[in-house]
């Protein structure tokens, strides 16, 4: 008799003729019966269980349909590997799957593969911190007395422009079992990164055919020496508003990683909001040139340039990024900043209108195109 059902809201499993069993991890906010790593499940040879925790608990504590406890669900993960008579077991997962694909993986003796993972749940400003479900308490707070009992190797993927991931993978990189790499020019998504490039798939099944994974092309100095601290330590002064702190532990990062695009980055915003205008563009600029696709720091380096008088500069800069998704509505409001001031009202009053039509949540975007819309027609 087989262990569970096989579909429920919670878990789908594909059972195989195979000695291996991959269980995937979905990461948070997944509805009822919607899976993450579908499609590789679908393709690949070995037996499969799909889980989605629910609600966002980091797969600390029970999964409907699997057991109302972390251990009672390893154990049922157990059971299907018997009643299936695999002998190889693999787990995968992305950000809060990355952590649940360790915290069952270790107890499994699975071999792990886990990207951007948080290993500690009170990483202030981690995802953690910002979507886990009210009220729960985490059983495991740091996972390195945990990770320390593997007995088979856990893969630790980590982007370098997502500091929370990287001092994560930073806090276990040394154990005897953990291979960690970090990824210059990738932020929360390693997966989907690695899809884009069709590189995904083949780094599924190496993992699966036991093999070491090859080393990554974008792999950097992220884990080395005390850089993912400095790095965080930076983020998390950027994130508090503390700009002389960022600025002295963003100096240390690039310091002593000068290639760190991330790193440049909090350097060049934290040196504009302590007003140090042609130091930040010099910073920021180094960032844009190490990572193009590093909007932010983009639209800071047209601020800093605009700070210094350069306009024309700054203008030219802003029209580059004005349909982005992700600075578009700043980079319109902007410009219409820039028109007003030059009192071009019409001019103005188009670039707050793309302002919100492109980030309508933002209540300073409507009330300047109000103020600009008023003043056109008095």
């Amino acid at each position: 008799m087989q262990p569970t059902p096989l579909e429920h809201a919670r878990f789908l499993v594909f059972p195989r003729q195979s000695d291996g069993l991959a269980i995937f991890f979905s990461d948070t906010g997944k509805p009822d019966h919607d899976f993450a790593w579908r499609e590789i499940g679908n393709r690949i040879d070995a037996s499969v269980i799909l889980v989605n925790n629910g609600p966002n608990q980091w797969y600390q504590g029970g999964i409907d349909g699997l057991g109302e406890t972390r251990e009672q669900v390893t154990a049922t993960f157990r059971a299907w590997a018997a009643h299936l008579g695999a002998t190889r077991l693999y787990t995968v997962g992305t950000s809060m799957g990355g952590t649940g694909a360790i915290l069952h993986g270790v107890p499994l003796g699975a071999r792990v593969l886990a990207f951007a993972a948080e290993t500690r749940m009170d990483w202030p400003w981690s995802n953690v911190r910002r979507l886990m479900q009210d009220g729960f308490q985490p059983p495991i707070m740091d996972l390195r007395p945990f990770m320390e009992k593997a007995r088979a190797p856990i893969f630790l993927y980590a982007g370098e422009c997502e500091p929370v991931d990287l001092v994560s993978a930073r806090h276990v990189a040394d154990l005897d079992y953990v291979f960690a790499d970090s990824m210059r020019r990738v932020q929360h998504g390693p997966p989907n990164y690695l899809k884009k490039r069709d590189r995904l798939d083949p780094l599924i099944d190496a993992f699966l055919r036991d093999e070491m994974p090859a080393p990554m092309p974008e792999g950097g100095w992220g884990l080395e020496g005390d850089f993912a601290h400095d790095l965080y330590g930076a983020y998390c002064a950027d994130m508090e508003k503390r700009h002389a702190d960022t600025v002295r532990a963003a100096t240390a990062a690039v310091r002593f990683y000068p290639r760190s695009e991330y790193a440049n980055y909090l350097l060049g915003k934290g040196l504009l909001l302590t007003k140090q205008y042609e130091k930040a563009e010099a910073a920021l600029a180094d960032a844009v040139r190490l990572h193009p696709g590093l909007w932010l720091a983009r639209l800071h380096l047209a601020n800093a340039i605009a700070k210094q008088g350069r306009l024309a500069e700054a203008v030219a800069l802003y029209k580059k990024m004005d349909r982005n998704v992700i600075v578009g509505g700043r980079a319109n409001y902007a410009l219409g900043q820039i028109y007003l001031s030059k009192n071009s009202l019409a001019s103005a009053r188009k670039r707050f209108e793309m302002a919100v039509e492109m980030d309508p949540h933002r209540e300073s975007f409507r009330a300047k195109l109000d103020q600009v819309a008023a003043e056109l027609n008095a």
